[in-house]
């Protein structure tokens, strides 16, 4: 019997739609991805294969999340449609077995579920056939198809998954016999693949979340996160992993979950037992017959609708689905509530911007959900209760009836949201944290969260209605919401006039509040709402009452329906709504216009197509420049006047100057001798002509007025430069590019292919004599090293703020001015900056020492003066003088997450500089690294910046990141510097894995991140420590010396190479070529470790593997001659927190046995102790030590 159970599950669901709906959708999304660059699920970037076995993982993965819709629908149905359908009695007579019926449906249904999602890999295999097919993608984009991918992913993640799943549906459901219960196990599950997530975001959580997420997410991509592009083309996760652990623990509890539903399972139906009744004695009681009055007026329409109301708001609010939604909730706010808002180790405080963000992101699933599932729930409550016919044919307003299901609706999502802000204001409070912003709880709520759930419920609920079928209902409702997401994104529509329910961005800063969208998203919010209002009204007149269901009669209805009144009042919602949307189309598709990405991107090709042959036509560079800036903060508006030098340094005449400008800023030039005769609208390339040339070592001066301003509302933001309080821009934002930029062309290499452009170099090739020396890479040959003062005003309540020394500050007609002039002659870019401020300062040397930041963020602010001063007193005493006479630390709203160096003047976001707890941080942290990091650019970038090619930012970023970690070092040992470290290190093992072109040695980085910043900082700390301290600031101090504030020829990584080479030791000459000039890492393991002891010394005996790597661009790694020192340590404690011993030691074999003799006793002993090494898994270089004997 089982074997017909088991067929006869899986034949009767193939008769079915379902399944061939459910495998169309996968496979098609499956395809759209894989043949085209417009539908994005993840993993095909650079040289990722777009069939690359590791993109077949993450599709898999992904829409493993639908899985659980899939495992849901099939699941709950074979285990309840006997039930359903009343035949269980029947059947259960027969003679069957338990074993045979239970394992049967089982079974046929995980056979099912595991159907949809093989879509995934026939959308890929048709992918990598029609794209290419029909030029929709590059060939190049695709390699063989990966059928062992295939195959692994479905028997590694899809089977275990939907085993996993379904073992917890069809166990609830065949014991509680209800679709609801199944249905809140797929949300716990979904519930517990979140929280998996969650704590794979830390790298500290990573093992913990490699094994907790039943999905097997996390655990896979610990596994994968240092693959090489190569790699990721080619290679399989290994099972014999922290994966295949994931898997044998989870399979493991699946089936003990199975084991323990099918022994509870029992054929026989559980009746309620009626209580018996109590006889009491007889009473005869004269009933009055009530008086009814058939007279219906406004006030009885209210008392049905709050009647209607309170019945449906108690029915959610009551129900278990509810109670346990709003627990699984909770789960997941206080999980990410107590990761604690982590940020390279450090904890942020609790600051009420962050909270309402981790409720927002960790509640909208449980709300979307709520949403659905109860709007078609209180429609078909009465109809599955068999009730409806009765409660139909009463006297009462369909629309105030679905009126009352949407209100109830949202108050349930009201009342999930106020529990979620008490639990936030007590976590707040718990932290000891008290400036508790209630108004923005609730501002927040009433501009962002409610209008939108307003919307979505009307329109719900507008769906159940119109389609009339509930689980049709449920999936047009997800398809609506999620597959509008994928179609609009296909289509490149960018509107939020057609994106359900969206509205222009509004993100909450403590300096700016609910910033410049203000006005676009309450304007939105209307539109969304009435639309959504109007519906209802529509859909009201099409509710199913009574026996007639089908379309046809519901439109036939229509006029019975519909009285005068009514009419009139849909007329009179629709010319609102519509009032309302000319408004808005108005502000954003007239006034604030926008261009679509394939609209951006064929400027881009006409650009360069255009005006490349323009790129080394010499133009004259600025030497001077006055700034004249006005901004006014509420209107958003800035007006400047700047005044240029300009002089030519080529060798020829220059006759035609050619500017780049910004269709956002309106331009004015004033150039003497000088007119415009050409000007793209399109590209922004203008050209003005001389009436006589500019000479060779001749200057002019010109005035170029700049200014924004704002008008009306915006599709997307509006400027969060230019704002209230917190202005920030630079003179990259005022000024016109002069010449032809190459920063505005298309970078991708199959785009340009798609659009016949040549192929790009990211950065000119290394050359020591090429021309490319006399441009920097910073300013690309527009300046040098530039004078530059401003005098910049703003509003009467703020502080302007910009490079230099302040010369002058006065108040006139309601206005603050201030002049400020920059100390020396530095690089062409310059801040400018205004809020409402307060300033702590303090003098260095001579230095002033100033924050400005808002009052509420001053908890941080002393030790930000000290960082700055313990940066100031190791660069000036390792590298050379400060040419400034101020530092300043200027906080920006949160916008943006970064800080900048500008000469003399460090922009700092609010984001992670000014809220992070820093209370019990007395040692290093990453704010006093950001810090030093942005002090170090005052010599690394503004006293020498390299020559615009390959290696230039190694000698700005990468020496800034390093001096940085020195400044860190002198407060710190060896293990907190190596947990430290950690970050840097997987900042460039994680981030080569993401390259999308090539990777390259360091001295050759193409502005490559990862590598300038990761490795970088790496190369040069393991430097020191191997050839000392002293001997590279040394090195360094001579670099700077010889090219500090020097006029082209730039130096390059060449020029740096030549000094440090002189400086390294004979025996240590290798790492240069390592290091520098390779792609190197190395693989140590420690496999054993013993000890004896005699008297008072302790032997050690250490057996090593050890072996050298170099890696080409792509990750092809080639085993490389070993012949290097390493360090080997000794650890006190099993926590590694007490290295007792290092001794440097020289590696020449692959395998080998080494003695270290101590007085130390040790418990655990490691390779490279401190992880100055790069090398994937560090994880095996370090063992318990045992004793010997």
């Amino acid at each position: 019997m089982f074997f017909e159970f088991f067929k006869k599950e899986i034949l009767s669901a193939l008769k079915q739609p379902m399944i061939y709906i459910f495998l169309g959708i996968v496979t098609l999304l499956c395809l759209g991805a894989t043949a085209s660059d417009k539908v994005m699920i993840g993993g095909a970037i650079g040289n990722i294969h777009s069939n690359s076995p590791s993109v077949v993982i993450t599709f898999t993965l992904v829409l493993s999340i639908f899985g659980i819709l899939f495992a849901a629908a099939f699941f709950n149905n074979a285990a309840l449609r006997d039930f359903n359908n009343g035949f269980n009695e029947i059947l259960f007579s027969a003679p069957i077995r338990k074993r045979d019926y239970f394992l049967g449906r089982f079974l046929g249904a995980l056979v099912l579920s595991t159907i949809p999602l093989l879509g995934v890999f026939i959308g890929i295999f048709l992918g990598s056939i029609i794209g290419p097919a029909f030029d929709s993608i590059d060939p190049e984009k695709f390699g063989p198809t990966p059928w062992l991918g295939f195959l692994w992913c479905y028997f590694i993640i899809v089977v275990p998954n939907m085993f996993i799943t379904g073992a917890i549906i069809f166990g609830l459901s065949s014991i509680f016999r209800s679709t609801t219960v199944s249905f809140v196990g797929a949300v716990i599950l979904l519930v517990g693949y979140i929280v998996g997530l969650t704590l794979s975001s830390d790298i500290e959580n990573e093992t913990i979340a490699a094994l907790v997420d039943f999905f097997g997410s996390s655990a896979i991509g610990l596994e994968t996160k240092y693959y090489t592009p190569v790699e990721k083309n080619t290679l399989l996760p290994s099972i014999y992993s922290y994966l295949g652990l994931n898997r044998l623990i989870w399979f493991s509890f699946s089936i003990l979950s199975t084991f323990i539903f099918y022994k509870i399972f029992s054929f026989e139906v559980k009746r309620k037992m009626k209580k018996e009744e109590t006889h009491t004695k007889e009473i005869n009681t004269t009933f009055n017959k009530p008086s009814l009055h058939h007279h219906f007026t406004s006030a009885t329409d209210w008392v049905q609708f709050v009647s209607f109301l309170k019945i449906n708001f108690k029915n959610i609010t009551k129900s278990n689905t509810f109670k346990i939604l709003i627990i699984c909730n909770l789960i997941l706010i206080l999980i990410d509530f107590f990761q604690g808002y982590e940020y390279y180790g450090l904890k942020s405080y609790p600051v009420t911007f962050h909270i309402i963000e981790s409720i927002s992101q960790n509640s909208s699933l449980i709300i979307m959900i709520i949403i659905i599932f109860y709007s078609g729930e209180l429609i078909w409550q009465n109809r599955d209760a068999h009730i409806n016919e009765v409660i139909d044919s009463t006297p009462h307003s369909s629309f105030l009836s679905l009126l009352s299901n949407v209100i109830s609706i949202i108050l349930s999502v009201c009342l999930l949201y106020f529990i979620n802000t008490c639990i936030g204001i007590l976590y707040q409070l718990y932290h000891g944290y008290f400036n508790i912003k209630l108004d923005v709880y609730v501002i927040t709520f009433f501009l962002e969260r409610l209008p939108y759930v307003i919307t979505i419920t009307l329109i719900c609920t507008f769906i159940h209605v119109i389609i009339n079928h509930k689980y049709i209902g449920y999936g047009a409702s997800v398809l609506l919401l999620l597959g509008s997401e994928i179609f609009f994104s296909f289509a490149d529509i960018r509107s939020k006039m057609l994106r359900i329910g969206e509205t222009p961005y509004i993100k909450y800063s403590d300096m700016n509040a609910f910033g410049p969208n203000v006005e676009g998203a309450l304007w939105f919010n209307a539109y969304w709402v009435l639309l959504g209002i109007l519906l209802l009204l529509i859909g009201s007149l099409m509710w199913s009452r009574g026996t007639s269901n089908s379309f046809i009669d519901r439109l036939r209805n229509l006029k019975n329906n519909a009285d005068t009144s009514y009419i009139g009042g849909i007329s009179l919602i629709g010319i609102v709504w519509a009032a309302v949307a000319a408004v808005i189309y108005y502000n954003t598709q007239i006034i604030n216009s926008y261009k679509s990405s394939d609209e951006k991107e064929m400027v881009q090709v006409n650009y360069e197509k255009k005006f490349k042959k323009y790129e080394n036509t010499p133009q004259p560079v600025i030497t001077d420049v006055n700034y004249n800036i006005s901004i006014y903060p509420k209107e958003g508006d800035v007006y400047t006047v700047n005044k240029l030098t300009l002089k030519n340094k080529s060798t020829s005449p220059i006759d035609t100057l050619f500017f780049t400008t910004d269709e956002n800023w309106s331009l004015e030039f004033l150039i003497p001798n000088c007119q415009e005769v050409f000007h793209d609208k399109e590209t922004g390339f203008r050209k003005f002509a001389f009436s006589s040339p500019l000479e060779a070592g001749e200057s002019i001066q010109l005035v170029i007025k700049s200014n924004y301003i704002s008008e009306g509302f915006y599709n997307g933001s509006a400027s969060t430069k230019i704002i209230e309080n917190g202005t920030f821009f630079n003179n990259l934002d005022i000024l016109p590019q002069i010449g032809y930029s190459k920063n505005f062309e298309i970078d991708d290499k199959f785009k340009r292919r798609e659009h016949q452009l040549k192929e790009r170099e990211r950065a000119p090739k290394l050359n020591k004599n090429h021309e490319h020396c006399f441009k920097n890479y910073l300013t690309n040959g527009t300046a040098d090293w530039v004078n530059i003062s401003t005098t910049i005003s703003t509003s009467n309540d703020q502080l302007a703020v910009a490079p230099g020394s302040l010369v002058n500050q006065w108040s006139q007609g309601g206005r603050n001015y201030f002049t400020y002039k920059v100390d020396h002659p530095s690089q062409g870019f310059a801040s400018f900056i205004s809020a409402r401020y307060e300033v702590k300062r303090k003098k260095w040397n001579g230095i002033d020492l100033e924050v400005y930041y808002i009052k509420e963020h001053e908890v941080n602010v002393p030790k930000m003066i000290n960082a700055m001063e313990r940066s100031l007193k190791y660069y000036t005493e390792n590298f050379g003088p400060y040419f400034h006479k101020q530092a300043r630390i200027i906080e920006f709203p949160r916008y943006s997450t970064f800080a900048q160096a500008f000469p003399g003047t460090m922009p700092y976001s609010e984001a992670f500089g000014f809220v992070i707890d820093l209370e019990d941080e007395n040692e290093n942290n990453i704010i006093d690294a950001v810090i030093a990091h942005e002090m170090a650019h005052q010599w690394w970038a503004h006293q020498e910046i390299g020559a615009d090619m390959q290696g230039s930012t190694m000698l700005t970023e990468s020496f800034a990141e390093y001096s940085a970690l020195m400044v860190m070092k002198q407060n710190s040992d060896d293990i907190k510097m190596k947990n430290f470290l950690k970050y840097n290190m997987n900042r460039y093992l994680s981030g080569r894995s993401m390259e999308k072109e090539k990777e390259l040695p360091l001295y050759k980085v193409e502005n490559q991140g990862y590598i300038h910043y990761g490795k970088g900082s790496l190369i040069m700390y393991a430097l020191q420590d191997y050839i000392g301290e002293e001997t590279v600031n040394g090195t360094l101090k001579d670099f700077l010396t010889d090219f500090r504030y020097k006029e082209p020829p730039y130096p390059t990584s060449i020029d740096f190479l030549n000094h440090l080479e002189n400086k390294v030791p004979d025996s240590l000459h290798y790492l240069v070529d390592d290091w520098f000039k390779e792609i190197t890492l190395y693989d140590y393991r420690l496999t054993n470790a013993e000890v004896t002891q005699s008297d008072s010394l302790y032997t050690y005996t250490l057996a090593i593997e050890a072996t050298k790597f170099h890696s080409d661009s792509l990750g092809n790694e080639k085993e490389a001659p070993l012949n290097d020192w390493v360090d080997i340590g000794l650890y006190e404690d099993n926590d590694e927190q007490q290295l007792i011993y290092v001794e440097r030691v020289k590696l020449n074999q692959n395998q080998t046995e080494l003695k270290i003799t101590t007085d130390k006793k040790a418990v655990k002993a490691a390779v490279d102790p401190k992880r100055i090494l790069i090398e994937r898994i560090y994880s095996d270089n370090t063992v318990k030590v045992n004793s010997k004997g």
